[in-house]
Parts: C-alpha cells; sequence; structure tokens
C-alpha cells in the first residue's frame, strides 16, 4: 500500500524501440566499456554492460562504423537507457544491425 504517498508515473517513451542484440562500446570521460545495445530506436537505446555511467553522464557509442553523442537517462544495476543527442537517421539504424551482430562479434553465427 502507499498510504497515501503518490506512485512515480512508469516512464514511456515517445518512440517505440526495436528489440536488438548489437555490440558497442559506450566511452565517458574516463574510460570506456564493451556494451551489448539490446534495444534501439531513432532517438535512445537500451545499454547493458559492467560498470555504466551513471544517470545525467554524456556517453559516447560506437556501433559499427556508427559513432553517436548520447546521455544516460536511468541506470539500474548493469542495464542503462540513453537518449541520442540528435535522432538517428533511418541508414544508420540499418548499418549498426549490418556492422554489430552479437552472434558475429563473438562467433556465434554461421
Amino acid at each position: 500500500m502507499s498510504f497515501g504517498k503518490k506512485l512515480p508515473e512508469p516512464c514511456r517513451r515517445e518512440v517505440e524501440r526495436e528489440d536488438v542484440m548489437l555490440a558497442g562500446s559506450a566511452l565517458a570521460l574516463m574510460r570506456s566499456r564493451a556494451v551489448v545495445i539490446s534495444d534501439l530506436s531513432a532517438s535512445g537505446a537500451g545499454i547493458t554492460g559492467r560498470d555504466l555511467p551513471a544517470a545525467g553522464d554524456d556517453v559516447f557509442m560506437v556501433v559499427g562504423s556508427c559513432d553517436e553523442m548520447a546521455r544516460v537517462v536511468w541506470r539500474a544495476g548493469d542495464k542503462c537507457g540513453i537518449t541520442f543527442d540528435e535522432p538517428l537517421a533511418l541508414e544508420n539504424i540499418t548499418r549498426m544491425k549490418r556492422e554489430a551482430p552479437w552472434a558475429s562479434v563473438t562467433g556465434w553465427a554461421r
């Protein structure tokens, strides 16, 4: 029971994200991290990795030959959500999906 406390509204994205599994890097001021992009849209992405940056931190995302500036919106454990500074063009999303599928990076692709 909330006993009169107002519960937070659920987070709603403006743009629906597509489920993906892409390999990438998140570079912040102090370090870079290998990450897995788990969902992606023109406006943002969900990423998983160790020691992710905190909410509010800027990151330079590299996925295949594409790179984009983003900001961490939320972080919970080994997952976080980012929003891109500029919306991704459809051709960049297509290139990311073609160049960085996780299975091909790990050698699981056949």
